[in-house]
C-alpha cells in the first residue's frame, strides 16, 4: 500500500509529468482517473520491482489498482 504523503518529491514530479496535470487536479471528483491510477500503481510497484513498467500497470484491474491506497491516504493533502 502507498500513502501519498510518503511519495518522494521526485515521484510526485514524475507522476505529474506522466499524468499531464497536478496530483490535485488528477484526483478531483468527476475527472477521468484511469491514467492517474495507472501512474500511481506504476510508481508504487516500481519501488518493489524496478523493472515494473507503465505498460505492466495498465494490465491490472481497477480492483488490483485500488489496493495500493490506504484508507487515510489523500492525494490532495
Amino acid at each position: 500500500m502507498i500513502k501519498f504523503d510518503e511519495l518522494t518529491l521526485d515521484e510526485i514530479e514524475e507522476m505529474e509529468q506522466l499524468i499531464g496535470r497536478s496530483i490535485d487536479e488528477a484526483f478531483v471528483d468527476g475527472k477521468p482517473k484511469g491514467r492517474a491510477l495507472k501512474v500511481l500503481v506504476y510508481i508504487a510497484k516500481r519501488r518493489e520491482n524496478p523493472k515494473f513498467t507503465l505498460e505492466d500497470a495498465g494490465k491490472l484491474s481497477q480492483k488490483e489498482a485500488t489496493q495500493f491506497f490506504t484508507e487515510d491516504s489523500d492525494p490532495k493533502e
